[in-house]
């Protein structure tokens, strides 16, 4: 893959590419997440709002699985921001197939606001609105991994990043097992709901782990990047 004086680049099956190209897909990424992120908190706020100038306290008390879930899926919207700005940071090219996938993966993003509202109006019985919103996510986590993929046998990577050892495709797949799982836990164990994504927790000692058996070289200068091939 090779860039000539006006930034264009080709690639196998993808035609020719403009680096303005891939600057457009990456801030209309940016923006449709940084919308979905705000939207998350409205429900309450509308919520707030009809409370009636009650005390703070007691609009916490009767609101704390709303503000759970509200907080929960900020953390989740930021962390598949940071894993998909890490994956583009490291393209210098795109594909339709790799855009198809963005789309499905924005899809999930926006649509994680919905789930989010029918968890806090949510019956405590209600299993169907644990596993919209546990679905919702998965749909995201599967597309930006399938994206990564895209990226690596298409050869849109950047030289140095196509350099890099790669992570072993367990390490890399596992917060999507995890959130397999708890999509499963959420739809057969009654009483669990959204506190089967606690399993995502596991993910982190994982990821440690991985990373430590697998540790890479920076991409540049002394700024340490961490691994996220497949």
């Amino acid at each position: 893959m090779a860039g000539d004086g006006e930034g264009r680049t080709a690639g196998r099956g993808r035609g020719v590419t403009t680096e303005r190209g891939l600057d457009r897909v990456v801030n209309f990424s940016d923006a449709v997440v940084a919308i979905a992120i705000t939207l998350i908190i409205l429900p309450l706020v509308d919520v707030a709002q009809e409370s009636g100038g009650g005390p703070v306290s007691e609009f916490l008390g009767e609101n704390a699985s709303g503000l759970a879930a509200a907080a929960l899926s900020f953390v989740v919207i930021a962390s598949f921001w940071r894993d998909h700005h890490r994956l583009f940071e490291r393209t210098v090219s795109y594909s339709r197939r790799l855009v198809s996938l963005n789309f499905i993966w924005l899809a999930g993003i926006v649509f994680l606001p919905l789930p989010t509202v029918l968890i806090v109006d949510a019956a405590g019985s209600d299993r169907g609105a644990a596993m919209l919103y546990i679905a919702t996510m998965l749909v995201s986590m599967v597309a930006v991994r399938l994206q990564q993929m895209v990226i690596v046998r298409d050869g849109l990577l950047s030289e140095e990043a196509a350099a890099m050892p790669q992570r072993p495709w367990w390490l890399v797949w596992a917060p999507t097992a995890l959130m397999l799982l708890a999509f499963v836990l959420a739809a057969l164990v009654p009483g669990v709901g959204t506190q089967a994504l606690f399993l995502l927790l596991l993910s982190i000692p994982l990821s440690w782990v991985g990373g430590r058996r697998h540790r890479v070289a920076p991409l540049t200068g002394s700024v340490t990047k961490e691994p996220s091939g497949p």
